[in-house]
């Protein structure tokens, strides 16, 4: 009886674990991450960037880039720039079954961002090109 009850008992930790693990559950920090939080870890990651001249086809040598201070100056110009899961199709490869029970751990959730790239031209004006990304966001806001 006590066997039975000690395997019950593992099982349903294991439950319990997994189906927070699935819902979106972010352990290390014991509690779920905000729509909000995951847009601006998906901005910081884009802000951070260094090859995105390049991606909108802008020369590097000849033009500057123009990183934002702050997301919120990013959403006070950009506000309806940004949703978590608006659905249709992702071009992103989905991540393996098994991922989420190894420690990856994405909510599943897909943060698409228009972002402009803001950069000056080589007469020294300022100019901004849109681009789309989108990328799956880890229960804790870690960005793919």
């Amino acid at each position: 009886m006590k066997k039975i009850l000690f395997i019950g008992g593992v099982l349903l930790i294991l439950s319990i674990y997994f189906g927070l693990n699935s819902s979106g559950f972010c352990f290390t920090q014991k509690r779920y991450i905000s729509n909000e939080e995951k847009i601006k870890a998906v901005f910081d990651y884009q802000n951070k960037r260094t090859d995105l001249l390049i991606r909108v086809n802008v020369k590097r040598s000849s033009n500057k880039y123009i990183k934002y201070e702050s997301f919120s100056e990013y959403i006070k110009e950009n506000p309806n720039c940004c949703e978590v899961n608006p659905g249709g199709v992702y071009d992103i490869p989905p991540p393996s079954f098994l991922y989420p029970i190894f420690g990856g751990s994405p909510s599943g959730d897909v943060v698409v961002i228009n972002f402009k790239v803001r950069y000056l031209d080589e007469k020294g004006k300022q100019r901004a090109k849109e681009i789309r990304f989108e990328n799956l966001v880890t229960n804790c806001g870690k960005v793919y």
